[in-house]
């Protein structure tokens, strides 16, 4: 018998005897199953036989859909979930094992001297699966290679909105429009953009507020000139429950939809919604928006997290406040 037939053989045994787990989701794909049967970690037998069945549970109950998401999400978690087994003794549950204290401590003691992007790749992972099924919160790493929150010159702004408009349909110009429009407009994030629908967006006297689902839910008003882009987007739609961006959403990843769309259709300057998002915060910083403000609008839950943007912003001559500082004068 060849390594390939044991293999296989392997295989078959392996799904007959976890294929009750697969009725957790009836529509999960045979080549998402053979992933996850397939995958061993380079863990002990002792290690792997007490978590994979908890680690086969929690990848089915992510739906994935695609081969690179479910590999990635095998590797992660099925050391993970030895590592806490084996240095803390919890039940395994996903309310017990996937929790902000757990994930930084494995991240410390068993990945510190791995890559920043590694690092970050890691930590985004186990956060989703812990607010998706555990609703547990785990603040993310900052993301890596700092300059990617470098905002757009007017220049580059000018080349992506020429970009929108010479793209072949209706349909992509839109979808071009409302991504423009809704990050550098309003400095929404990419889980914020995917889920929004056009009943979260409504005039006022004239002015185009947002209004943002999820668990950073709050109301943003959309800057000029931004907001014509939007409204552009918009037009000739009328059903509420549609969704601002139009196209297949993965459940288990649902922005890679709009990093597929700007994969498909490139241009000279990439639309990155993050530095989209990046170019809409530093703009508020230097108009003077005080940073309380700010930061409900942005939806950041800590101060920390504008230190990456301070360093974009316009320099201020102190000698100009004087009063303030003193006493002198009041801002208005």
């Amino acid at each position: 018998m060849t390594r390939k037939d044991r293999l296989n053989d392997i295989f078959r045994d392996d799904s007959r005897t976890y294929a009750h787990l697969r009725a957790a989701d009836p529509e999960l794909p045979d080549h998402v199953w053979e992933v996850i049967i397939r995958y061993r970690p380079q863990l002990s037998d002792l290690q792997w036989d007490a978590v994979r069945e908890f680690t086969i549970v929690t990848a089915i109950n992510m739906k994935p859909r695609t081969f690179e998401t479910v590999r990635r999400m095998m590797t992660m978690t099925g050391r993970f979930n030895a590592w806490v087994w084996a240095s803390t003794g919890t039940t395994l549950t996903v309310e017990r094992v996937y929790t902000q204290n757990n994930v930084y401590r494995y991240l410390q003691e068993c990945l510190p001297k791995h890559s920043e992007t590694h690092r970050w790749g890691v930590a985004r992972q186990l956060g989703t699966i812990a607010e998706v099924l555990a609703e547990n919160t785990v603040t993310r790493l900052p993301t890596p290679h700092a300059h990617r929150r470098r905002p757009f010159t007017i220049a580059e702004v000018a080349s992506m909105h020429s970009w929108a408009a010479s793209l072949t349909t209706d349909l992509k110009r839109q979808n071009a429009q409302a991504l423009l429009g809704l990050a550098g407009g309003a400095g929404l994030r990419a889980n914020e953009i995917i889920d929004l629908r056009l009943g979260d967006i409504d005039i006022v006297d004239g002015r185009l507020f947002v209004t943002v689902p999820g668990m950073n839910s709050r109301r943003v008003p959309v800057r000029h000139p931004w907001n014509r882009t939007l409204l552009r987007s918009l037009a000739g739609r009328t059903d509420s429950s549609e969704y601002v961006f139009r196209a297949y959403r993965f459940e288990e990843y649902r922005p890679r939809a709009i990093q597929t769309f700007l994969t498909d259709h490139p241009g000279r300057v990439r639309a990155t919604l993050t530095r989209l998002r990046a170019t809409w915060i530093v703009a508020q910083i230097d108009n003077g928006l005080p940073l309380p403000v700010l930061m409900a609008l942005a939806g950041f839950s800590t101060t920390g997290s504008l230190d990456k943007h301070l360093v974009h912003a316009q320099p201020l001559d102190v000698a100009n406040y004087v009063g303030l500082v003193i006493g002198e004068e009041v801002l208005a």
